[in-house]
């Protein structure tokens, strides 16, 4: 049921890594409750009004402007771009066409895979579009009026879901930082002032990439005042990235890399996965300037200093420079979205501003994400990118040619423990299809490294006999089916000692 999904709205400035996010997005929307899907704008891409240009309307942006895609390297934003009227315009109506054509068409294999798997129901694609919204498009930053997307947010702030909303920020910050201003207009200055900011700050969460404060400064130049403790979230561990296909971890840069995308992603699983987007594979990009056209010379030159143009293969994955907001909201087993010190696919969260966890990658300059890595940071990436090719066949096959994720029960109650004390765990699985299972239960070092483990589904764990009181140890179980496209699932036990 949709009341025990976690509650999601998305607000995109239409990058052609959103579209990829958003095609990705729709193989999963039976495991989100996805209430609002929001254009935005951002330093990237805005429509323009028709009267204004882009300094009348937002003095502090962030943008470089046609300078940065007409060779020159701009590293900051552009002087010059307070004149433009428009930017990168994206195609209007984009998500609308893909909940009425491909999804459409996808839509009752993907019914009948999850019927399948046992998992909630699909969207139909009347409900997608009911769902979809035009929020502040016109400029980089644009807060000047409520739009229905800014609308939508503010009525989804205030309604009496007890859930936690989060706001996924694809692009900037705007059409969010628009809807808590009108809540502030409604409410500051009344008596119900503080309880609505106590409200807001205890409901919402939001999560961004780029800085943990989205693609434009409407966070900073409005946001922050009028709600200092609203908790803007991120994760350790990025996915997807225009760089992947060459840097990716090794125990999963093969995923990323021709021919696993085309093979397992693109080719033979219907038209919704047809219109995902590979380096090379021919595609133009509406309104785009002929650097930004990875479908049809796959070079990625970000002018950054000491990193050189990078040439990908035809057929290597390109981008999905968002989708690492909503991954760690699917609830694969692990309990890191609603629970602090447990991991989501994508690490443990953590708030904007905070050192990020410690193990985790942290870039000081946008130099070092163009580096190979040499380790295994996040032990989830792969078996993700491998769920992700598993539910790719679901969009045209029907379900008894699919493959179905393991199903976990009965599984230990987390529990205390003293120094030394070995402590119990257990749990019970089967597989939708009959597969073969393969367990183990794992506790994962902060490096990502496993720093103990055992197989099967029940194994003792041997508490450090050097424990503190307070010291907690969150051990993992992994599932995975032994199918042509395995998937897994998961289940967290958290010990404490006592």
């Amino acid at each position: 049921m949709a009341s025990e999904l976690n509650r999601v709205i998305v607000t995109t400035d239409m990058e052609v890594d959103d579209m990829n996010s958003t095609i990705h997005l729709a193989l999963y929307l039976n495991l989100l409750d996805v209430e609002a899907i929001v254009y935005t704008s951002s330093q990237y891409h805005f429509q323009g009004d028709g009267v204004h240009a882009l300094a009348e309307v937002n003095p502090h942006w962030r943008t470089k402007g046609v300078r940065s895609y007409e060779g020159e390297k701009i590293q900051g934003p552009d002087p010059e771009a307070g004149a433009l009227t428009q930017y990168r315009r994206f195609p209007e109506g984009w998500i609308e066409r893909l909940w009425d054509n491909e999804y459409r068409e996808a839509y009752p294999f993907l019914a009948a895979n999850a019927a399948a798997a046992g998992e909630p129901a699909f969207p139909t694609p009347e409900e997608l579009l009911s769902r979809t919204y035009v929020g502040n498009v016109a400029f980089e930053g644009d807060v000047r009026e409520a739009t229905p997307g800014s609308d939508v947010i503010k009525a989804a702030i205030l309604d009496d879901d007890p859930r936690t909303l989060w706001l996924l920020s694809w692009g900037g910050m705007n059409t969010i930082v628009r809807a808590l201003m009108s809540i502030a207009e409604e409410f500051e200055g009344t008596p119900e002032w503080s309880a609505v900011q106590a409200k807001v700050c205890e409901k919402v969460r939001v999560m961004g990439v780029m800085d943990g404060v989205g693609q434009d400064n409407s966070w900073l130049d409005h946001g922050v005042q009028l709600f200092p403790d609203l908790k803007l979230l991120r994760v350790p561990f990025s996915y997807a990235g225009y760089v992947d296909a060459k840097f990716a971890q090794p125990d999963s840069i093969e995923l990323f890399k021709a021919p696993w995308p085309e093979r397992m992603l693109t080719t033979g699983n219907g038209a919704l996965m047809a219109r995902y987007m590979l380096y090379g594979d021919g595609k133009h990009y509406e309104g785009e300037p002929q650097k930004y056209q990875f479908g049809e010379h796959a070079t990625v030159d970000w002018g950054i200093p000491g990193v050189g143009p990078l040439v990908f293969d035809s057929g290597d994955f390109m981008a999905e420079g968002d989708s690492m907001t909503y991954i760690p909201l699917i609830r694969f087993g692990l309990r890191g979205a609603g629970e602090a010190g447990f991991d989501t696919v994508l690490g443990k969260l953590f708030r904007d501003g905070e050192p990020a966890p410690a193990g985790a990658p942290n870039f000081t300059n946008m130099a070092d994400a163009f580096k190979p890595k040499t380790s295994n940071p996040n032990p989830f990436l792969r078996a993700y990118q491998e769920d992700f090719a598993g539910r790719a066949a679901w969009c045209a096959h029907e379900a008894d040619a699919c493959n179905h994720a393991p199903v976990i029960t009965d599984v230990s109650a987390d529990a205390t423990a003293a120094p030394g004390e070995r402590v119990r765990v257990s749990a019970a699985a089967s597989d939708p299809d009959g597969d073969e299972l393969v367990s183990r239960w794992s506790l994962f070092a902060p490096d990502g490294t496993t720093a103990w483990e055992a197989s099967g589904l029940e194994a003792e764990f041997p508490v450090p006999a050097d424990a503190a009181a307070g010291d907690r140890y969150v051990l993992t179980l992994t599932v995975k089916d032994v199918a042509e496209r395995p998937m897994t699932r998961y289940a967290q036990v958290g010990i404490t000692v006592r």
